[in-house]
């Protein structure tokens, strides 16, 4: 399955251009994620949901690697969690 995340700063950013990319990319429109957050936080409602239904085989695909963390060594164990559980995040730009 495919999964899509986008993720904007601030509610005065529009997530429209990285939805839109997900679903040129493949995404069904009710499989995007959005959040209103900033990247450091360490809870991000819709990722922390998406992060629970991933099962192996499924896709994350993302428009940015920022779009999933700010911090190098978060995405780096992120990174490994998704690997060990069979989910292959997908960068699309």
């Amino acid at each position: 399955m495919l999964i899509g995340y986008a993720r904007v700063s601030t509610a005065d950013q529009n997530p429209a251009h990285q939805t839109n990319a997900l679903m040129r990319a493949g995404v069904a429109e009710a499989d995007i994620s959005t959040d209103t957050a900033s990247g450091a936080k360490a809870s991000r409602p819709e990722f922390d949901l998406i992060l629970k239904l991933l099962r192996g085989g499924d896709t994350l695909k993302i428009t940015r690697l920022d779009r999933l963390s700010r911090s190098v060594l978060h995405l780096v164990t992120l990174g490994a969690e998704l690997r060990e559980r069979g989910v292959g995040p997908h960068v699309i730009e």
